[in-house]
């Protein structure tokens, strides 16, 4: 089961054919072997989630479950975070620094033929010129290729932090390149706040900081452009500006995330329904102002989402849900940082890059959950799910030592 994983893990360098799946598969084989067994506290959370996901969806559209569509856009979330549920059904003893070095290497050298041949015929800087002419490697859309770019070079960061060295370096140089020329902002933005992080020490108050400022900036930027006179649940909006990225901002700020938060004001509690963002609602029955829900609908699984991962979670699931999800990424980052610790005190640096680059790829990705589809998004999940996966499933390092420093780090916080 886990050379399963490990298949997959290889297969997260293109989403053109949906073979990164496969890391889901050990679900179907063993699924008795979640009882009986012990799960670190963020598991808690993550369930919790999946549940409510479940629910709503049954509630909202049961069909969905049936259409391939719903799994492969507004779905994605099951393909995204099943092999980490996966991870709890195998075990493994391999030491990941070496399978998680091989995977970058092999990553960033499989990608430097189609990104020579774009340097070749665009050059380095056309991006300025023509955003369209940007880098997407395997992957169709642009921003899917920034989000796996930005999630890889935070794995070379892992890497090179465990044990330095100058190939490391050189293919960290060439990876940060192809982000580059992906001209995903958002993603570069991720990368960048991730340095900082590193440096100050990666204090629990910053990621606090950081998680309530974006809400509060997505939440203030959606108020900022809502409009009176536009009715958000059926209105279409029109894309006028010429120029690519400038459009992409515009349909964000000026439609979709007010989209967004017209949603969440009909049903704050646990939104209006999974999946539901790209449909056309004619009605919401509301109930105190809390809880709403649609009739007359017109179901659609379309990329239509709200480029903003945050509006997105409170649109269909609301607090319940926002809550559930930055509480599953508070405790993955909590059990990571420990986890390397112990890896570094009682593992002999056993395992050691795989917790460093869960911890600093959630922060990446929590930030670029802020400008797009991202929390679910398989292109950019995938390659840290199925790393959770395969710690989940390690034996190598001592648990104990892991709950120990966890224990000691309560207690300090109370002092």
């Amino acid at each position: 089961m886990a050379y399963i994983s490990l298949l997959a893990l290889f297969l997260t360098v293109t989403n053109l054919v949906p073979v990164s799946a496969v890391g889901l598969v050990p679900l179907a084989f063993c699924p008795w072997r979640f009882f009986g067994r012990s799960y670190p506290a963020f598991m808690t959370p993550l369930t919790a989630f999946t549940l409510l996901v479940i629910v709503s969806t049954l509630l909202y559209d049961p069909r969905s479950f049936l259409e391939f569509d719903f799994y492969r856009r507004d779905g994605n979330f099951f393909i995204s975070y099943a092999p980490i549920f996966a991870g709890c059904l195998y075990t493994h003893r391999w030491d990941l620094n070496k399978v998680l070095r091989t995977f970058f290497v092999f990553a960033v050298m499989i990608n430097l033929p189609p990104y020579a041949y774009y340097i070749v015929h665009n050059g380095l800087l056309s991006i300025f010129a023509s955003p369209d002419n940007s880098f997407g490697s395997y992957f169709i859309a642009r921003n899917a290729a920034g989000g796996f770019f930005a999630m890889l070079l935070c794995l070379g960061i892992a890497c090179y932090l465990h044990r330095r060295s100058k190939l490391l370096l050189a293919l960290l140089a060439a990876n940060a390149l192809m982000l580059f020329s992906t001209y995903s902002r958002g993603s570069l933005l991720g990368v960048l706040v991730v340095l900082p992080y590193l440096y100050f020490g990666r204090k629990r108050w910053m990621l606090a900081t950081l998680i309530a400022g974006l809400i509060a900036g997505s939440i203030g930027m959606a108020i900022y452009h809502m409009d009176p006179r536009v009715d958000y649940m059926g209105y279409t909006f029109t894309i006028e500006n010429q120029d690519a990225k400038v459009a992409n901002l515009d349909i964000r700020y000026e439609w979709l995330w007010p989209r967004a938060l017209t949603y969440f004001e009909q049903s704050p509690i646990v939104g209006i329904g999974f999946g539901s963002f790209d449909d056309h609602i004619g009605s919401v029955t509301n109930y105190f102002h809390l809880l709403g829900i649609a009739s007359d609908k017109l179901i659609e699984h379309s990329d239509s989402h709200a480029h903003n991962s945050y509006l997105n979670i409170l649109a269909e699931l609301g607090v319940v849900g926002l809550a559930l999800m930055l509480g599953f990424y508070w405790r993955l980052i909590e059990w990571c940082k420990h986890g390397a610790a112990a890896a570094a005190l009682f593992g002999g640096g056993q395992n050691f890059a795989a917790f460093r680059f869960v911890e600093i790829s959630s922060v990446c990705l929590l930030v670029m959950a802020a400008t797009e589809h991202r929390l679910v998004s398989p292109s950019n999940v995938l390659i840290l799910a199925l790393v959770i996966s395969l710690l989940l499933a390690a034996r190598s390092v001592n648990n104990a030592a892991i709950d120990h420093l966890q224990q000691k780090s309560q207690e300090h916080a109370l002092l």
